[in-house]
């Protein structure tokens, strides 16, 4: 990647690479900061091949550092900021990092983390100093080729810790050259090239955005490194720097659609020609509205950090098909296995399993039965979810098997409720998921955010179940709905179920 990035300075070296409102390098200035970063990372590390942990905040220099350690062949561990000192603690020890770089926002946070981990790996601050750190090291080329290392990510995990997990076999312990040239071919089908602008708008501490920033930076396009989410600003920098790819979530979709239209007007999107959505289930409705917004840009990515996309879908065939998830790329094939373990037709639900056609498998680290639970056979493995093929081959989610609510005999997924729920004009956010009953087993129970001029009511209340009644079967909907100034959701953009259910299961619950 070292070698590409080189080829692309000399080829124009002052084409704007990354740049985040504040910070901004050239193609010359991007290649060189990225060598003296690895040279520097390797030397605090202690050794080449070490894991390198990263806590700050979206910028141009978490950009740097993410491509520097893995050109460099260091493990890149993204945290999120959001966890609490004992977590971030047990992420350093459980991936084995010996570097922690901290920004200055989350230094203090970084420093006590480093003091509660047993590994006690060194600190290396992007603040005050940082330049300086770096203009200590070559910014030349390597004189070998370095070997790609992947980041290693930590699942969400619906109960106990997170495990550490990465991509198995590909393309660690592969050139960087060879990384590259993978890159280029597979951009007709991620909308990443050469004349890509790209915004990166989620936490780069997430595996979407951070792979997609990387894989625009490293073919030689233009990354703009949004520091934080903001609706309208969103709009602002897609028009004034002509973005035309993205990476979303549907979290991200709503927020932005219910910007009032005289806002939404003020803006040109115009310039859009990729932006997928990835991490959880779109609402049709909802995307059927972006698609009516942006044009036929909205794709759709299937899978999880572990492995990748495994199935993609265009917003032409997904207005053919609204819903879907697509069909598998060609590394992989998807079968829906019912309860017996046998294979099930089109149109039936069961758990969604993966055939992986290439090296890539799943492997969540030091977790062997983990990951032994998760196999059906070599490189056949499943992330948990619900779905459903149809007669052409385009797959369905339902839900996560873990999410299923059992009411009265009945199956109600989560997800169904909640994207008839999303579109009451009062909502922000919402979650629905089963709490104990006598009678049925489970009844169903929602979670609700407001949105701005909304107050929590019984009146409100009773108008929101009226909303699902009118849509939704009467066993599906909720009987009563918890008001909440946020909802608990991951970095990825998943919702925690687990912290809305245990109020009413307790820790070891459902």
């Amino acid at each position: 990647m070292a070698s590409g990035l080189h080829e692309l300075a000399e080829k124009d070296p002052g084409r704007l690479a990354v740049a985040d409102g504040t910070l901004a390098f050239t193609r010359a200035e991007f290649n060189e900061r990225v060598n003296r970063c690895g040279r520097l990372l390797a030397t605090r590390a202690g050794e080449d091949g070490r894991s390198v942990a990263i806590l700050a905040g979206n910028s141009a220099d978490y950009l740097c550092v993410a491509v520097a350690a893995a050109v460099h062949g260091m493990p890149l561990v993204p945290v999120n900021w959001h966890l609490a000192v004992e977590e971030i603690a047990y992420l350093l020890d459980a991936s084995g990092a010996r570097l922690l770089v901290v920004d200055e926002t989350h230094a203090a946070l970084g420093a006590d983390a480093v003091a509660k981990s047993s590994g006690q790996p060194a600190l290396l601050s992007m603040g005050e100093g940082f330049a300086a750190a770096l203009a200590e090291h070559s910014g030349e080329e390597p004189e070998q080729e370095p070997h790609y290392a992947s980041p290693i990510y930590f699942t969400s995990g619906t109960t106990g810790r997170p495990k550490a997990t990465r991509m198995s076999q590909a393309p660690n312990a592969v050139p960087v050259s060879t990384v590259i040239e993978k890159l280029k071919r597979s951009a007709v089908t991620s909308g990443v090239g050469e004349d890509t602008v790209h915004l990166t708008m989620g936490p780069l501490y997430h595996a979407g955005p951070l792979t997609s920033a990387n894989s625009a930076a490293i073919v030689g396009g233009t990354v703009h490194v949004m520091p934080r989410f903001d609706a309208e600003e969103v709009l602002r920098w897609i028009d004034a720097h002509r973005i035309n790819h993205t990476i979303m979530v549907p979290t991200h979709c709503v927020r932005l659609l219910r910007l009032p239209p005289e806002v939404r007007s003020r803006y040109d999107v115009s310039s859009m020609k990729s932006a997928m959505h990835i991490a959880a289930m779109m609402p049709v409705e909802i995307k059927r509205q972006m698609i009516e917004w942006w044009g036929p840009v909205l794709s759709e990515g299937y899978g999880a950090s572990e492995v990748g996309v495994v199935s993609a879908i265009s917003a032409q065939d997904w207005l053919r098909k609204p819903g879907s998830v697509g069909k598998p790329i060609p590394s992989f094939t998807i079968q829906i296995v019912g309860e017996d373990g046998e294979e099930l037709g089109p149109g039936e639900i069961g758990t969604i399993y993966m055939t992986s056609l290439t090296d890539v498998d799943l492997s969540y680290e030091n977790d062997p039965e983990k990951t032994a639970a998760a196999h059906r056979g070599p490189k056949q493995f499943t992330l948990g979810d619900l779905g459903w093929l149809d007669e052409d081959g385009y797959l369905f989610l339902a839900d996560r098997r873990v999410d299923l609510i059992i009411s009265g005999g009945s199956n109600i997924y989560p997800a169904e409720v909640e994207s008839a729920l999303i579109l009451h004009p009062a909502v922000e956010d919402v979650g629905v998921f089963g709490i104990p009953d006598p009678e049925w087993g489970q009844q169903v129970k929602a979670a609700v955010q407001l949105g701005a001029g909304h107050e929590p009511s019984r009146e409100l209340q009773d108008q929101l179940i009226r909303w699902l009644r009118e849509r939704l079967a009467h066993y599906k909907v909720p009987k009563t709905i918890d008001f909440h100034d946020a909802l608990p959701r991951f970095s990825n953009g998943k919702l925690h179920r687990r912290q809305l259910r245990e109020p009413y299961w307790g820790e070891d619950g459902a």
